[in-house]
């Protein structure tokens, strides 16, 4: 099983097919937060966009509902079988495996990607008037243009996990080493609570985290430390319930405190966004946003984890196109944005979001089976894919009628 966050086309041992579902989902997930952002009635503070296009409260509620929990479930997911991985093959392996795997669609994302998405924004920036047309040869900004545009954007994450997994491998060899240095033997619950206070405590005085877009070529420390306690729930879970039993045990009894603590981040989110300034308020906001991120999360990954044993074909194929959609749609939704601005411009929001989520998507799906799923250029990513066969499936050329043998999932 991966350890990337995004499948990067290794069919994953059935016991975590609901993980593997969840992860494709999520990766839909991200696509729509993204067509989404033109057309929130709240922007995001940071978050440079080619063009705002009108404005709508569904819309709006989408996208920060979005925001409070899509990054943590990807991190916690990645912090699971980042532990999994260090305990089979040990901290070089690890930290050498997952470098090829990261760091070069990371560097594909900066040599390709970032320059189509600087281009197109400017573009944007000239047909709303923003800009002059001659920026698209200088692009040279002034203020707070310049200060949201360069960056990683959404490869970001790429960055941080690739990071993190140096972080817990060091840790696994000194820890080794230095029997002093280990951690303290607490429970699941209690390193739980440890991280939510220090969520709490960056989110109290650094909201932007989540209320906002933090962009830069180098990590955020603020940034960094709130989704690392992610990726480090993620491994303790990995070390203390490795099957999901505990928190299978209580993931529907999580749903009614975590879906009230997402409605009370959201209407503090409100204010906050709005301007609202209180210290008292501010501290509520980071408590809910930091409780609401992780029982959404755990609450997700434990209803899913034991329950789903296999997952459609559809969503098998979305989970191992899942890490191409994530590094490539971002250009793809800003390219569709442009065009219904200028071609649609009357359009309900609600619909210009509904129709770039689902073309965006699809054009991905569509690179992703044309240009990567069985080529050269996709094993060279890593991204190659070729779904195995299980039982009761019939082999291509097959003509006995015999059902074919499923091969043991390969270990990461």
């Amino acid at each position: 099983m991966d350890v990337l966050p995004l499948q990067n086309g290794s069919q994953p041992a059935k016991k975590f097919a609901g993980l593997d579902g969840l992860r494709a989902i999520s990766a839909l997930g991200v696509v729509l937060l993204h067509a989404c952002v033109p057309y929130a009635r709240h922007p995001m503070p940071g978050l440079a966009w080619p063009v705002h296009d009108g404005s709508s409260r569904i819309v709006d509620l989408v996208l920060w509902s979005i925001e409070l929990f899509i990054m943590p479930v990807f991190l916690v997911i990645a912090g699971f079988f980042a532990y999994r991985g260090l305990q089979r093959h040990g901290e070089t392996t690890l930290v050498r495996q997952r470098a090829r795997r990261l760091l070069i669609p990371l560097l594909f994302g900066v040599v390709v990607i970032l320059p189509i998405d600087l281009h197109l924004w400017v573009l944007g920036w000239v047909i709303e008037g923003q800009v002059e047309p001659v920026k698209l040869r200088s692009f040279k900004f002034d203020g707070q243009i310049d200060k949201d545009l360069w960056g990683l954007s959404h490869l970001w994450f790429l960055q941080y996990i690739f990071l993190y997994l140096c972080v817990l491998s060091l840790g696994s060899f000194v820890g080794k080493r230095f029997q002093r240095l280990r951690f303290p033997a607490w429970s699941l619950f209690q390193w739980t609570l440890i991280l939510m206070v220090l969520g709490t405590a960056v989110l109290a005085v650094r909201p932007n985290v989540v209320w906002g877009f933090q962009h830069s070529f180098w990590p955020v420390p603020s940034k960094w430390i709130y989704s690392g306690l992610f990726f480090a729930l993620g491994a303790l879970i990995a070390k203390h319930d490795p099957q999901f039993q505990r928190l299978s045990s209580v993931a529907l009894r999580l749903w009614p405190p975590a879906l009230g603590m997402s409605l009370a981040a959201l209407l503090l989110g409100q204010w906050h966004l709005n301007g609202g300034e209180n210290r008292f308020a501010s501290l509520l906001l980071a408590a809910f946003t930091c409780l609401s991120a992780t029982l959404l999360t755990t609450a997700m990954i434990g209803t899913v984890a034991t329950r789903v044993k296999q997952v459609p074909p559809a969503i098998e194929y979305i989970a191992a196109a899942s890490f191409w959609v994530y590094v490539v749609h971002h250009p793809i939704v800003g390219l569709i944005h442009i065009d219904l601005y200028l071609l649609a411009p009357q359009w309900n929001p609600v619909i210009k979001t509904g129709l770039s989520f689902g073309l965006a998507t699809v054009i991905s799906l569509l690179m992703y089976e044309s240009l990567v799923r069985t080529t050269a250029f996709g094993r060279w990513l890593g991204l190659g894919w070729q779904r195995k066969p299980k039982a009761g499936d019939l082999l291509p050329m097959d003509t006995s009628a015999k059902p074919a043998v499923e091969q043991p999932a390969k270990a990461a």
